[in-house]
């Protein structure tokens, strides 16, 4: 059995009231994510209004030497940040785990997938005493909210829950695969009943939470499952589904660009970039779809030959996330395809690509943004992707076209604004990119308008209270 799930109803803004209706229910909460808060904001930002209005206390949880310095707005008062000293031999056995078997899983691409037993007994050791630390810590409520982030800690999740009076919630920020791909997995019941202890559990997008729905089906069979309110019961155990795309801090985003904007003037100049010019910004990771997107551009150097010398491809270029062999070996792919399309297409002193290797911080990335006449996100599938919505967001002058892969998480969201390509077809890529590069003004105004529209009533923070209120129903 099957039916349509659709997102949780877009939120305005946060208002006082929304905040004042949490605040007899929230005076402790606990968050789980593995490699801590990062130092750009994400969910601590989402919380700190909620913090700051209701005087609570956050607790955040993650693993020894992953967690980044708390971000720089964060109230050191509100916050409490901990992190669980694991051995290093079951870390690295945990990092394997997540790089070699459940990142490529959970995207869909499970012949890549290595699955190691010592490696799995390693994953549910980190799990084990991440939840341990969590439990040592007093909470000052009773009950009191554990929040987990994403797949690497999922099984935290019913060892916290065996604890009186604690609510338990997860977010799931990667894909969720179909059914049938997970079902055959030799951890696939243990992952789905485990995942079965949370309250809520949250996903992107309406196809991950379809997925699950019927994952459940065929690994749980005593599981009722009720598709039209996206509940599953388990051992006296009710888990609600809801699903709800990440926003982010549009305001945030529409200042940075407007300090970055002399920089962004300056950069066509600086690199010797061509009348127009069409950004890629990726980590060098095989799901990003960067080697697609190098072949659509080839294939649009091929048939659209007046177009020559008329732009430049600037292509970012962020590290990998694991050191492992077939993501060097991703990396060395994508580099050898950019120095092959460079010297095929070369003219003049013209070559079609500007490759940059670099981390770049948040002001660099607003100009860049706002340089860039087509913003070009190709994954071949993610949970959400950012990065458009970034773009989005830093285009204070309605201009420049968001070219956009179906499979990425917010296209449902952004379809309307963006032009959307099939990921794996050059093309498909290269005839969206040709009608990106000529479309008229107004086009681009009305496209762009309508995608900071969406921006704007799907917020960072308005996400994490909708969940955190959800929770707590």
């Amino acid at each position: 059995m099957s039916t349509v799930i659709q997102p949780a109803p877009l939120l305005q803004p946060t208002s006082i009231e929304d905040l004042s209706s949490l605040e007899i229910h929230l005076p402790t909460l606990k968050v789980i994510s593995y490699s801590g808060p990062g130092n750009t904001g994400g969910v601590p930002t989402s919380l700190e209004p909620i913090v700051k209005r209701l005087g609570t206390k956050v607790h955040w949880f993650s693993v020894e030497n992953e967690n980044a310095p708390a971000p720089s707005n964060i109230s050191s008062s509100a916050f409490a940040f901990y992190s669980a000293k694991v051995h290093d031999k079951i870390i690295q056995g945990h990092k394997r785990f997540c790089a070699r078997y459940l990142w490529p899983l959970f995207h869909g691409i499970d012949s890549t997938t290595e699955f190691d037993p010592e490696d799995w007994k390693a994953y549910k050791q980190v799990c084990t005493r991440v939840s341990s630390e969590c439990q040592s810590v007093l909470s000052q409520s009773f009950p009191t909210l554990c929040w987990l982030n994403d797949y690497q800690l999922s099984l935290c999740a019913p060892l916290i829950a065996a604890e009186r009076g604690m609510i338990v919630c997860l977010f799931w920020h990667v894909p969720w695969p179909e059914a049938q791909l997970i079902a055959k997995q030799p951890i696939a019941k243990e992952l789905v009943e485990g995942l079965l202890s949370n309250r809520l559990l949250g996903f992107h997008t309406a196809e991950y939470a379809q997925n699950f729905l019927q994952t459940v089906a065929l690994l749980v069979k005593d599981a009722r499952i009720d598709y039209v309110n996206m509940t599953v019961t388990h051992e006296n155990c009710k888990t609600q589904l809801t699903v709800m795309p990440m926003g982010i801090d549009v305001l945030k985003w529409q200042n940075l660009a407007r300090a970055a904007r002399p920089v962004s003037e300056a950069l066509a100049v600086k690199h010797r970039l061509a009348n127009q010019i069409i950004l890629g910004i990726d980590r060098l990771d095989y799901t990003k779809g960067v080697l697609e997107k190098l072949e659509g551009l080839q294939t649009f150097l091929l048939s659209e030959t007046d177009m020559h010398r008329r732009f430049h491809f600037v292509q970012i270029s962020q590290k990998p996330q694991w050191k492992e062999a077939r993501f060097n070996e991703y990396e060395e792919q994508v580099k050898n395809k950019i120095a092959e399309i460079n010297a095929r297409f070369a003219s003049n002193g013209w070559e079609p690509i500007v490759h940059i290797e670099a981390h770049l911080n948040q002001k660099e990335l607003a100009a860049w943004y706002q340089a860039a006449d087509v913003m070009a996100v190709n994954p071949l599938r993610d949970g959400l992707n950012l990065i458009a919505k970034e773009y989005v967001a830093c285009r204070h002058d309605e201009q420049g076209v968001l070219l956009l892969s179906e499979k990425a998480g917010c296209a449902a969201e952004l379809n309307q604004g963006a032009l959307i390509v099939d990921p794996q077809s050059g093309e498909h890529f290269a005839k969206q990119l040709s009608r990106a590069l000529s479309m008229p003004v107004e086009e681009k105004r009305r496209r762009m308008m309508s995608l900071r529209h969406v921006l704007g009533w799907n917020q960072l923070h308005d996400w994490a209270l909708n969940f955190l209120k959800q929770a707590l129903c």
